[in-house]
């Protein structure tokens, strides 16, 4: 059951939000009538939608069938249909599942039990080898029984996820885009660019740059509490390493091999937690080694503890005061029993010693603001070249930079041998032949590209008519998911939804 769970983790992150939300919603209620002395009840009203009175319970059953859906059931239609008209406080995303359901009724849609049978039963979360898992339906059971739905409420919750598919069918399922907008589409996307790129770096600006002492020593002042050495924390500790070489031994060996560790582990942990005994005592007690690492800061561990990050970070995640036993804490190759022996706290720096790398940072701003002064006089004039009718050539020279040029680029599908050619391909994409891109920042902000078009051209390929229906079908959908929102929230606006006084 852990591991269905660790594969739904997704959906249930969406859920948490959903939940906090109406959960912060009624805490806000209770706080509020506390002060009045009223006791909310859950057949008070919490809203009216198409002037049909919904209680608390309601409302509170509505969260925990969209939970259940989203969670368990990975169907997201009850989640998108909360999401068209945003919440304002917790109960508008409910509302929205009212007005939704008063449509279906309204419009008709009504799914049989069969319908809802067959649909969950074709459930990815429900499936094992493309193909219904009987266990994991019977989990769901006892999963939906736990938060209060029997078997026809679970088939309610599919109905509600089926009926919503529908009620979109309905709306927008006469509409296709235009074919004219998929083929511009299609060809803004599909596109081999020819061109190239003008390549500003931060380190040549460096050269031109100068930082005095006085900056130096001013940037010190305003910036002194960033200037202080790292903690650092002494450790001794006792190492159970796994052992080795388990693949090659019989099961049973293997098991017997990982039960002798854990057990020399547990035995240890009973003496220093139960016994209260020292690690020092502990260890001669059990005949274990005990190892020491000097004072060493987080980047900069002892070899020994080098690939262990989470065995570090538990020594520094211990309190500096704590007075708690030797803490145990799994590595990579084994189990480690440690206690801190030592803290050296943070020590300010003084300007001599970091007046280096305050230099390096004065240096790289200047480089930067020069850099960008640079892109921008270098594209205005281009541009201002270029729609004269001069030539890039022409153009470039008298700017004394250098035009790099690159190999063809697939919008869709740039070469990645070609360094920051995402970047390239997005900015093209955008850019006209014959025109220069707007400054394109690279290589973690370092360097700043301009990319100089000079040609588009919509090759021909083998899955031309293949992209061409997936692109009219993908701008369809996404056109159709417009409409329907916006039809929805006008259907919202019409239910005339009040919302109750709870306090």
């Amino acid at each position: 059951m852990l591991e269905f769970f660790r594969r739904h983790r997704g959906a249930f992150l969406i859920t948490l939000t959903i939940t906090i939300i109406i959960s912060m919603f009624w805490y806000g209620v209770s706080q509020t009538t506390a002060n009045h002395e009223k006791k909310l009840l859950p057949t008070d009203v919490a809203l009216t939608v198409y002037g049909k009175d919904y209680t608390i319970a309601d409302v509170q059953r509505a969260q925990r069938s969209v939970e259940f859906s989203q969670y368990y059931l990975q169907s997201y239609e009850m989640a998108s249909i909360l999401r068209i008209v945003p919440s304002s406080g917790g109960l508008d995303s409910f509302a929205n599942l009212f007005v939704a359901r008063h449509l279906m009724e309204d419009l008709g849609i009504r799914p049989s039990n069969e319908e809802a049978r067959a649909a969950l039963e074709k459930l990815p979360a429900l499936q094992n080898n493309g193909k219904f898992d009987v266990s994991r339906g019977q989990m769901l059971e006892q999963l939906g029984s736990s938060m209060g739905f029997d078997s026809e409420a679970l088939l309610d919750i599919i109905k509600d996820s089926i009926g919503l598919r529908k009620l979109q069918e309905i709306v927008t399922k006469s509409y296709t885009a235009s074919p004219l907008a998929a083929e511009k589409q299609y060809a803004s996307s599909y596109q081999t660019v020819k061109g190239s790129k003008i390549v500003f770096e931060t380190e040549a600006f460096k050269k031109g740059a100068t930082v005095t002492d006085e900056e130096i020593k001013k940037y010190y002042e305003e910036n002194k509490e960033n200037y202080k050495t790292q903690e650092k924390r002494a450790i001794s500790y006792v190492f159970f390493e796994n052992p080795t070489d388990l693949e090659k031994k019989p099961l049973e060996e293997r098991e017997k091999a990982k039960s002798g560790v854990m057990n020399r582990v547990n035995a240890f942990i009973d003496l220093t937690a139960k016994d209260h005994k020292s690690l020092a005592d502990a260890a001669k007690q059990t005949k274990e080694k005990i190892e020491t690492a000097p004072a060493f800061d987080m980047g900069s561990p002892p070899d020994a503890l080098k690939a262990e990050s989470n065995v570090i970070d538990q020594i520094f995640a211990r309190a500096k005061d704590s007075k708690a036993p030797a803490e145990v804490v799994e590595g990579t190759k084994g189990w480690y029993v440690f206690e801190v022996t030592k803290v050296e706290e943070p020590k300010q720096q003084t300007l001599a010693e970091v007046s280096g790398k305050i230099k390096e940072v004065l240096l790289g701003q200047k480089a930067d603001e020069a850099r960008t002064k640079a892109v921008n006089e270098a594209r205005l004039a281009l541009v201002e070249g270029l729609k004269a009718g001069k030539k890039i050539d022409d153009l470039v020279k008298a700017q004394k930079l250098t035009l790099q040029p690159l190999p063809d680029i697939d919008i869709a599908n740039p070469p990645q041998e070609v360094p920051n050619s995402f970047e390239i391909a997005q900015e093209a994409a955008k850019t006209g032949a014959g025109e220069i891109s707007h400054a394109v920042d690279v290589n973690d902000g370092k360097a700043t590209l301009l990319v100089y078009v000079s040609s588009k051209e919509l090759r021909k390929r083998p899955d031309s008519a293949e992209v061409r229906k997936n692109q009219v079908e993908s701008l369809s959908r996404q056109e159709r998911l417009t409409l329907f929102q916006a039809w929805f929230k006008k259907q919202h606006e019409a239910a005339h939804i009040a919302y109750a006084k709870l306090g």
